[in-house]
């Protein structure tokens, strides 16, 4: 995965959380994943695996297609 495709990524989760009014704390949580893990991939510095990004777009009540309709 390129970085720029991390960022983008972890913008969408970013904005996401934050349209929803949760702390990173909360979506981990949520999704089943250390807060700092969340931040890293927030950040675009680690790479998700397709099983983490459905648990964070289920999360939210979206398909991984709408999820990446978002970047």
């Amino acid at each position: 995965m390129t970085t720029s495709t991390r960022q983008a990524i972890g913008r969408a989760i970013r904005d996401l959380r934050k349209e929803n009014g949760l702390t990173q704390e909360k979506l981990a949580l949520m999704v089943g994943v250390e807060r700092s893990y969340l931040a890293k991939l927030e950040a675009g510095k680690r790479n998700a695996s397709i099983d983490v990004l459905e648990k964070i777009a289920d999360g939210f009540d979206l398909t991984l297609a709408e999820f990446f309709s978002r970047i």
